[in-house]
């Protein structure tokens, strides 16, 4: 008998889930090293990439629309907020951080990508003055159709004090916290749960690992079983070194016909 992941109750396929509300991919297409187009090979073996290079540079809107006519439908984005936004003005109320916010809002529009991601620094700790800057910024962001997210950094944030006002601001506006399932927990999620897996060696080096296995892998699996579990949509974009072949092996894992190897 094929065995199961623990915590899946449904079907998953490689690259096409038949369960809808688990979307498994990778940082990016960039890397995708295969003849011809990337993305378009990359939206073959995956149905969902979270958009990086948008954290860099405003990508114009042409390209969006061009990235979303090379894949099938069905395929989904997520979006990776431009650092303009969190790490330049700290979600800081200013003209340019209005009119960042802007293009993002329309980026993901153009692209229908499903959740725009917001990635604060280390140095972003949970002070009085951030956290009411944030809870400003969310209280008052652009958003279209489309799912906010943020992603907290740095051990500050694992405090009990922190973790109260977090939820607080997260629960208030209706963002969802994004969480390492290799080894974190999220604050507060609402009908989306977004997982950015590196691991917990990017605590001491900032990068991701080389790959996501062991009790990691196990644990990343576990926890998106248990959110399916509560009829939450999942994303999981892995980070590591390896992440196309991380990605891959977790949609394996979840296949009725896995059979019990990793």
């Amino acid at each position: 008998m094929p065995t199961r992941a623990r915590g899946f109750d449904g079907p998953i396929g490689l690259g096409y889930a038949t369960d809808r509300d688990l979307l498994v991919g990778a940082g990016g297409w960039q890397y995708f090293l295969t003849p011809g187009d990337r993305l378009a090979n990359y939206s073959r073996c995956f149905r969902f990439v979270e958009v990086n290079s948008s954290f860099y540079s405003y990508v114009p809107l042409r390209m969006a629309y061009y990235w979303r006519r090379k894949v099938p439908e069905g395929f989904v984005f997520a979006v990776r907020a431009h650092r303009d936004i969190t790490h330049k003005h700290r979600m800081g109320e200013s003209e340019e951080t209005s009119k960042a916010q802007m293009h993002m809002r329309r980026f993901c529009e153009a692209l229908g990508a499903e959740a725009l991601v917001y990635t604060t620094p280390p140095s972003f700790t949970p002070t009085e003055g951030n956290l009411g800057s944030a809870e400003r910024f969310f209280s008052g962001a652009e958003r279209g159709r489309f799912s906010l997210v943020w992603e907290t950094r740095g051990t500050g944030w694992g405090a009990p004090k922190a973790k109260a006002a977090l939820r607080r601001i997260l629960m208030e506006a209706d963002v969802t916290h994004s969480a390492d399932l290799s080894y974190q927990d999220p604050v507060h999620a609402n009908q989306l749960v977004y997982s950015r897996v590196f691991g917990p060696g990017r605590e001491v080096t900032r990068h991701g690992q080389y790959s996501i296995r062991g009790s990691q892998f196990e644990r990343t699996i576990e926890m998106a079983g248990k959110f399916l579990g509560q009829k939450k949509r999942v994303m999981v974009s892995f980070h590591s070194v390896r992440m196309y072949e991380d990605a891959a092996r977790m949609i394996k894992r979840a296949s009725p016909d896995h059979d019990g190897r990793s």
